[in-house]
C-alpha cells in the first residue's frame, strides 16, 4: 500500500513539470514599420533609394539592412531597395532618424529627418516567447519630416500613412514619395 501511495505521489508531483519552452522562431515578435518608396511624379510606381543610410538620431546608431554586404565598415548600412523595415523602440513613444540619400556620394548627398510618434501596447505571446510590443501611430503628427539642418532641399516629397496599426509586418505602414 506504501509503495502504490508513492508512486502516486510522485506521478502528482511530476505531472505539472513540463518540458523547456523554447519560442518558435516563427512566432511573431515585436514589428518593425514597414516603409516603400515611390516615384513623387508617378504614385503608383515604386522606386528605389539609392545608397540610403538610415541612422537613429539620439544614439548615432545604423539600421543594418543587409548583414551579407561586409565589404567596407560602411557598405552594410545602405539599401539600394523600394522597401526597408525600421525598428521602433519599445520604451519610448518617438524615434527620430535620419535619412541620407545618396550616402558617400559627393556632392549628392541629401539628409531629411523621419521623426515616428507612436503609442506601445504590450501583448502576452506566450511562456516561451514573453511579450511583444505593438504600435498605433499617433493621430496628431505621426509622422514629421524635416531637412537637415544645413538646409540642402528635402528629398521626401510625401509621405502617406497606408495604416495607423503597426502589429504586423505583413502589411506596408508608410508610403514615402520622392
Amino acid at each position: 500500500m506504501k509503495k502504490i501511495f508513492l508512486l502516486l505521489f510522485i506521478g502528482f508531483a511530476f505531472s505539472g513539470c513540463e518540458k523547456d519552452d523554447i519560442c518558435d522562431p516563427n512566432t511573431p515578435t515585436t514589428p518593425r514599420l514597414i516603409i516603400e518608396f515611390y516615384d513623387d511624379a508617378n504614385p503608383t510606381v515604386k522606386k528605389n533609394v539609392v545608397n540610403l543610410r538610415v541612422t537613429e538620431v539620439l544614439t548615432n546608431k545604423s539600421v543594418v539592412f543587409n548583414e551579407s554586404l561586409i565589404e567596407t565598415n560602411e557598405a552594410r548600412y545602405l539599401l539600394n531597395a523600394s522597401k526597408l523595415s525600421l525598428p521602433l523602440k519599445t520604451g519610448e513613444d518617438v524615434v527620430k532618424y535620419s535619412f541620407a540619400l545618396n550616402y558617400g556620394a559627393a556632392p549628392g548627398e541629401n539628409v531629411d529627418f523621419f521623426e515616428v510618434n507612436y503609442t506601445r501596447e504590450n501583448v502576452y505571446v506566450s511562456r516561451a516567447c514573453g511579450y511583444k510590443t505593438i504600435f498605433t501611430l499617433r493621430n496628431n503628427n505621426p509622422i514629421i519630416n524635416s531637412d537637415n539642418t544645413t538646409p540642402d532641399s528635402e528629398w521626401i516629397k510625401g509621405i502617406n500613412i497606408e495604416t495607423n496599426a503597426i502589429a504586423n509586418e505583413n502589411e506596408t505602414h508608410v508610403k514615402i514619395y520622392f
